[in-house]
């Protein structure tokens, strides 16, 4: 058997070539989809694990009422000063994390405290935000992640009511 050992034998066609260009540019497209969707989710999660850290540390004085100066109370106990900023928000205050308004200055004697939000991301920044429902602000993938008085934290779609 005598083969031939030409070179458009071994060569692309163009019709090849430009199916493979195709499969590579869709499969880069679904990486970079699948990244930024994970990068967001990285951002709530960082932002939901400081909330509950300052939820702890609110939380422990619910019963004597949320100081209106919350933020720099906490800033007090903490060495990493943007702990008060959530990474996806809007940075040009001490804080984008709202404190519920219902629970400011007055105590909180309630028994269900699991239903209650005290923190939440708010849609301003500054230095003193306590809030209700209207300010809140939904950055992360289409939701917004809340601290209740009972210390648990959750994200979800839905806003919560904020009363006692």
């Amino acid at each position: 058997m005598v083969r031939s050992t030409r070179s458009s034998d071994m060569a692309f066609t163009l019709l090849e070539l430009l199916i493979a260009i195709a499969i590579i540019v869709i499969l880069a497209g679904l990486v970079l989809v699948v990244g930024t969707r994970a990068r967001a989710k990285a951002r709530a999660a960082s932002c939901m694990n400081q909330m509950r850290q300052i939820g702890m540390a609110l939380g422990m004085r619910a019963e004597r009422g949320i100081p209106a100066h919350w933020p720099h109370r906490v800033e007090r106990w903490s060495t990493h000063e943007p702990l008060l900023l959530c990474p996806a928000g809007p940075q040009e205050g001490m804080t984008n994390y709202g404190v519920n308004e219902r629970l400011v200055g007055k105590p909180f004697q309630g028994a269900d405290t699991g239903v209650v939000v005290l923190l939440y991301e708010s849609k301003r920044a500054g230095t003193l935000i306590a809030g209700d429902e209207s300010d809140v602000d939904e950055r992360h993938l289409g939701g917004c992640n809340y601290v209740f008085l009972d210390g648990h934290a959750k994200w979800s779609k839905e806003v919560p009511e904020f009363g006692p």
